[in-house]
Formats: structure tokens, sequence, C-alpha cells
């Protein structure tokens, strides 16, 4: 019960001194999923190609 009422507390009466800023974090966060949009489409002409060469060959 103590939890819940520190948490209302919490969401009412919480004016942000404490909070932590997260820029940069989420600027290299953005960085890394950029690199992964990036190898997850090379990945995927990889496959691709792989495909049509064993459909060739096939």
């Amino acid at each position: 019960m103590r939890a819940i009422l520190n948490n209302i507390r919490r969401i009412l009466f919480d004016d942000g001194r404490d909070d932590r800023d997260f820029t940069e974090q989420e600027q290299r966060l953005q960085e890394v999923l950029a690199h992964l949009h990036n190898a997850t489409n090379s990945v995927k002409k990889g496959a691709e190609l792989l495909a049509d060469l064993i459909k060739a060959r096939g």
C-alpha cells in the first residue's frame, strides 16, 4: 500500500528536478539503429543474390 501511495505522490508532485538528460544516449542509439538497418539491407541483398544463384543452377 505504501508503494502505491509513493507512486501516486511521485506522479502528482514530480517537478523534474532529478531528471536525467539522455540526449547523447539517444543519438548513439539512433546511429546504431541506422547501422543495423544498413546491415539488414545488406543481408537481404545477399540472401536474394544467393537465392537467384541457386535458382540459376537448379
